[in-house]
């Protein structure tokens, strides 16, 4: 008989210890009953779903274009194809060595393009900007009769009649550097054009 009660006793605190309901603010709180008491009040058991762990979260990071994708996706944006940034990219390492900050021609030439900024009425900021200083150059050059006469163009960047060699190192360099990814190094976020789109570059106050 003892034994039977002993059974009892510990088969009732098993169900007990079975539906405790830990308090919270949507569920209502019993401090004792059965699973039955507990259904005739309307409790409800509610079981949270756990946090997520720092291993399970995905990071997700943002990558920066490559100094070829930025000039690639300008030249997109104006019409054009691997051909144009291959030359951006010629100008651009022949200029500065791929350096935003550089300072040539006593303080007249600013940025990536070496662009004397205050003759052609641009701010140190976009020719310090690879994504501005490229649209205002294949403005430039297109000035100059780009691309019917690729050559001459991309020499009047450098004075047209110069007879320097200017056009032969423009183009070995970009052949060169094309395949070696080169990082942008600047203080300002890079915004690539959408596609079909056209950098807005500021030129005496207005933009062209």
């Amino acid at each position: 008989m003892t034994a039977s009660i002993q059974k009892g006793t510990f088969a009732a605190m098993l169900l007990a210890l079975a539906f405790q309901v830990v308090p919270s603010p949507q569920t209502q709180v019993a401090s004792a009953g059965t699973f039955a008491d507990f259904v005739r009040m309307g409790v409800s058991f509610v079981t949270e779903e756990p946090a997520p762990s720092a291993e399970s979260v995905e990071v997700v990071q943002e990558v920066e274009p490559t100094v070829q994708e930025a000039l690639l996706a300008v030249c997109e944006a104006n019409g054009y194809g691997e051909d144009c940034a291959k030359t951006l990219l010629g100008m651009l390492w022949t200029e500065s060595s791929n350096r935003a900050s550089v300072i040539g021609d006593n303080g007249r030439a600013r940025g990536y393009f070496q662009i004397h900024y205050r003759l052609h009425g641009i701010s140190t900021e976009c020719a310090e900007d690879i994504v501005c200083s490229s649209q205002w150059t294949i403005d430039y050059l297109e000035r100059n009769q780009y691309p019917r006469y690729v050559n001459y163009a991309v020499q009047c960047h450098n004075s047209c009649y110069a007879g320097n060699g200017y056009t032969g190192k423009v183009t070995r360099y970009g052949n060169y550097f094309w395949d070696q990814p080169l990082e942008i190094e600047q203080y300002v976020p890079v915004e690539l054009p959408e596609p079909g789109s056209h950098v807005d570059v500021v030129v005496d106050g207005l933009i062209a």
